[in-house]
């Protein structure tokens, strides 16, 4: 029965419930799981084969992980550097792919901080500078920790920063130059909220306080909370930006689509407001304008838009999606369907598209509440991404 095949699913929850049940193990008998590591990875191998002998290389490792963080937390020598490089070592030995060792050495890495073993975190951690943008705000978190050990950092009181300090903002400075991936690193489950999160915040903070000039920790900074889900952190680093960066596109469309996210409309039409100041020459705030307008079902401000649309020469295949949109939205079948049917003589290499959008386009008079809501968010967010891309413009 072992053999026979399993939908991942499954497969998913039974490892779930051996991790649970191993974790309960560790816990209770961590003192002897250090006396002999090696006995007890044959013990962890020996569950895996017998339980799951077809696992696939990525859940056999990310098992094997789990299972070593879970003896580092809970092990009474888990601030004995030997044994931490003992069990890591005995760890990389059973995982199936190699390439295991770049994460323990990082994790490594994030132990020595905890320690306080600085400068040997640095050691440590410095090889990884391109791997994730975190590992360059470590270590810059390394340098200004043992800047306020030596009682010299004098930045805030205005005095002149010390060496260990003059090395942290170099970090700060090669995370902008190095351009590392964000969140690149994928940690074991089990230590997956880790501090140096925080630590990457509160050196980007201090990165912007330091070079108030640089505009690329606040991208950083806004791809690293776009991704974590943060939206408190993009708000604020929003704001920021919104201050410095006033006229600067990227800011721009970045803070617009933080106000349709969380439903300001008022403060998405500001944005407009702005875009078209600041850039009078650009399409992009016109089209943010029409869609906007759709959104919230203005019909001046539709028409508006719509005039400006037309003297800035956008495509009349773009304006009649548009016009589409907004009579659908507003609850126009008749008028929604009249617009399609045009679509669909003028755009003939497109009827692919438009047969899907008119699927969806029937859906939003659905009497199912929660089916017609949801097919208003997926035509628009469909057109959306067609108008954008025909227009070559960022989403």
């Amino acid at each position: 029965m072992d053999d026979e095949w399993q939908p991942d699913a499954i497969v998913d929850i039974k490892i779930s419930q051996i991790r649970k049940d191993l974790f309960d193990y560790i816990e209770k008998n961590s003192e002897k799981i250090d006396s002999n590591i090696p006995v007890f990875y044959g013990h962890v191998i020996s569950i895996l084969e017998n339980s799951f002998p077809n696992i696939s290389d990525s859940a056999h490792d990310q098992f094997i992980d789990d299972v070593t963080i879970k003896v580092l937390e809970t092990s009474k020598k888990s601030k004995d550097v030997d044994y931490i490089e003992k069990l890591f070592a005995h760890a990389i030995r059973t995982r199936r792919s190699q390439a295991g060792k770049v994460i323990f050495d990082i994790i490594l890495g994030i132990k020595l901080m905890d320690l306080g073993r600085y400068t040997l975190a640095i050691e440590t951690l410095k090889k990884f500078r391109t791997v994730d943008a975190i590992i360059c705000t470590a270590i810059a978190y390394c340098y200004y920790s043992l800047s306020t050990e030596e009682g010299v950092a004098q930045t805030r009181s205005g005095g002149r920063p010390s060496d260990m300090e003059l090395r942290a903002r170099e970090q700060m400075i090669e995370l902008v130059r190095l351009k590392p991936p964000i969140n690149r690193l994928r940690f074991p489950q089990i230590i997956q909220d880790l501090r140096i999160n925080k630590i990457f915040w509160f050196m980007l903070k201090l990165g912007i306080e330091w070079f108030p000039t640089e505009p690329e920790f606040i991208r950083i900074g806004l791809e690293k909370a776009k991704k974590d889900g943060n939206k408190e952190i993009r708000g604020e680093l929003l704001k920021i930006a919104s201050e410095k960066y006033f006229d600067d596109m990227f800011f721009l469309r970045e803070l617009y689509h933080f106000r349709i996210e969380t439903r300001d409309a008022s403060g998405a039409a500001s944005v407009v407001r702005q875009m078209m100041q600041q850039h009078p020459q650009e399409l992009e705030p016109v089209y943010y304008g029409l869609q906007l307008s759709i959104i919230s079902m203005q019909g001046s401000a539709y028409a508006s838009f719509r005039k400006i649309s037309t003297e800035k020469s956008i495509p009349a295949n773009i304006l009649l999606l548009q016009d589409f949109a907004f009579e659908l939205i507003s609850g126009r079948k008749t008028e929604a369907f009249a617009i399609l049917e045009d679509l669909k003589k003028k755009l003939v290499s497109k009827n692919h598209y438009l047969m899907l959008i008119e699927y969806l386009a029937h859906d939003t008079f659905s009497e199912d509440e929660k089916r017609a809501k949801m097919a208003k968010k997926v035509l628009l967010d469909s057109i959306d991404q067609y108008c954008l891309r025909q227009l070559k413009m960022k989403g």
